[in-house]
Order: structure tokens, then sequence, then C-alpha cells
């Protein structure tokens, strides 16, 4: 009987580690992305990690349970897919990538901390230019330029070293799930920066990354919209405020104009038009 218990414990404890393994994203081998809809039909998808706590059965229409990780929330979904970190030969044109939601300038980047990674949204694109491979990033669908180390593809973790309390150890295969993920190809139809008379700032959060250390300066934008546009620059000299925050502040911003909602995300010294070509459509 004690033989038992001892093995019992042994197991669990082995569980539990596995659980906590993290890769250089700060993702488990159990982890999901999971989103309210497929990729097809568009150019990216919104994603956010998430565990499953109901697989998939006859019963359930393909569909598994999931608790997001970031609020806890239970739900239902069939779009649900496990990740590795990309390597170089799998970061090729027409494959499907997953990659955290945050730029610097106008790349997106890796996530640098445990909590942005598990908290913060990713999101889905295909992989439609890897001319600038050499340089490091690539183009994805919807027009964003993506780090290459911020690359994920659809599959299981494979055996890689990872980090768990700094200490490298080796991760156990995870069990492959199969995600069929069929991409339509389609227009991008790019929007110049002009005057546009509807332009006005739905949102603009200005701070640190975290929004309990924001401020709200959506207010403090709309008035500085002239002729139906809009240069804004991340500074506390710019915005008229005083904000002593972390080093590396940026300015979130969601804004309408006469062709839907549109976000960006300007960093500390730097700036941007609005509206503009090159910023994200919000579906």
């Amino acid at each position: 009987m004690l033989k038992k218990i001892i093995i019992f414990i042994a197991l669990l404890s082995a569980v539990t580690i596995f659980a906590q393994v993290l890769d250089n994203h700060y993702i488990q081998p159990d982890d999901y992305f999971i989103s309210d809809r497929p990729l097809e039909g568009h150019s990216w998808i919104g994603i956010q990690v998430a565990k499953m706590i109901e697989p998939p059965n006859a019963n359930t229409n393909g569909e598994a349970k999931f608790l997001r990780v970031h609020d806890g929330k239970e739900l239902w979904t069939k779009n649900f897919w496990q990740s590795r970190i990309a390597a170089e030969n799998e970061i090729k044109l027409g494959a499907v990538a997953i990659m955290f939601d945050y730029a610097t300038g106008d790349v997106y980047i890796p996530p640098k901390e445990r909590d942005d990674a598990r908290t913060h949204n990713w999101f889905m694109a295909k992989i439609t230019d890897v001319s600038t491979l050499y340089k490091g990033y690539v183009l994805v669908s919807g027009g964003y330029n993506v780090r290459k180390d911020n690359i994920r593809v659809i599959g299981a973790a494979q055996n890689t070293t990872v980090k768990v309390a700094e200490t490298p150890v080796k991760q156990a295969p995870a069990e492959v799930v199969k995600a069929e993920v069929p991409v339509v190809k389609e227009v991008i139809v790019k929007k110049e920066a002009v005057q546009d008379p509807n332009l006005k700032i739905v949102k603009a959060m200005y701070g640190d990354f975290l929004e309990d250390n924001s401020m709200d300066v959506t207010d403090i934008l709309n008035a500085k919209v002239k002729d139906g546009n809009l240069k804004v620059t991340c500074s506390d000299a710019f915005l008229g405020v005083n904000f002593p925050t972390a080093n590396e502040k940026s300015l979130q911003l969601q804004y309408q104009t006469k062709d839907g909602k549109f976000e960006t995300v300007v960093m500390q010294g730097m700036s941007a038009k609005l509206p503009d070509k090159f910023h994200r459509k919000v579906k």
C-alpha cells in the first residue's frame, strides 16, 4: 500500500511539473490558443491562452470546454490549437502562424514577461512574404511585420530545452492535436493616410503596457484632431500630462473612420498618423 502511495505522489508531482514548464514564449505544454471563429475568411483573428477542462466528444459537435487564462471565463469552442515555437525552417510562405499581439515600431515582438504572455492577446495569420527573413522578420496577412522569434506554428511541443524557475529541463512531448485551418486568399485593400471628416478617437490609453498603470487620454487626443487628421506622438509633452511611469511608455489607440474602426500602438518617442493604411482594422 505504501509503495502505491509513493508511486501516486511521484506521478502527481511529474504532472504538476509538466504543466508548469514554460518555453521561451512562456507557454506551457498543456496550453491551447482559442478563438470564437476560424481563420478562414479573415486575414487574421485574435486568440487567447486557455486550458482545456473538457475534451471534445461525439455529443459536443467537436467543441471542447476551456478555461481562459486571463479572466477565468469558461467557454465552449471548436476553434482551438496547440502550438510550438517555430524553427526557422518552419517559417514558410503560406504557413499559419501564431504571434504575440504587441509591436515595437512596426514590428511585432515576442513577450518579455510571463504575465504579459499569458494574459494579453495573441493573433493568428498566414505568412505571406519571407523575403525579409534574413533581416529577422516576415510579413503576415493583414500587412503586419513579425519578428521570427515571435512566431509559433500549429502542432504539439517537441523535445526542447525549456525553463522551470530558470533551471533547464527536458520537456516531454505533448500529445499531438490536429487542427485543420483552411485559409482563403484575400485581397488586402491598403488605405492611404488621408483626411477623414469622420475621424474620432474611440479609446486611447497612455502609460505602461499594463492597464493598471495607464491613463485615459481619449478626450485629449480628440481635442487635437484637426481637418480630419491627427499626428500623435507618444510623449508627456505632446499629451500635455505629467505621468511618471516605467521607462518604456506606449500609447494604445482605437479610432473610428468612415471605413471602420482601427487600432494601433505607438511606442515612446515615436509618432503615428491617423488614419493610416498600416493600422490594424478591428473586426
